[in-house]
């Protein structure tokens, strides 16, 4: 699939399933595109409409969405431009869906309010370099 079908996709609710890496490849190209405020607008109301879909609302996750933007952002900001496949080439890390908990513990990722409402990490900063399990730059 080609990102401009997985964004037509995406936006038009019909794709039938979204593993994380595309949930990944759409951040990665929302960012590109819009920048990091409108990115995480479209991916929230996007997700929030995919759930709805499918009809499980209660999947969509606003601490979720927006931990993984924020590295995202902060990654994409030190290495810009190129293709999302580039990109997670040169660090696999952002395909493990649960490497957010090295920011976030289980009580707080798992409970209602994190679902419903951004949160700040109890464990670690919001930094890349937490996300890659480095403390070195990502260049």
């Amino acid at each position: 699939m080609t990102d401009n079908e997985l964004i037509a996709g995406f936006e038009a609710g019909t794709l039938e399933h979204l593993p994380h890496a595309n949930h990944v490849r759409l951040a990665l190209l929302y960012l590109e595109q819009y920048g990091r405020d409108e990115a995480l607008r479209r991916l929230g109301d996007g997700l929030l409409l995919f759930a709805t879909l499918k009809g499980h609302p209660e999947k969509f996750h606003v601490t979720m969405t927006r931990a993984w933007l924020e590295p995202l952002a902060a990654a994409r900001a030190a290495q810009p431009g190129g293709d999302p496949a580039a990109f997670v080439s040169a660090w696999p890390e952002v395909l493990d869906a649960r490497a957010l908990r090295r920011f976030y513990s289980a009580g707080l990722l798992d409970g209602d309010a994190a679902r419903t409402s951004w949160l700040e990490p109890d464990l670690a900063p919001l930094d890349p370099r937490v996300l890659r399990g480095t403390g070195s730059p990502l260049v």
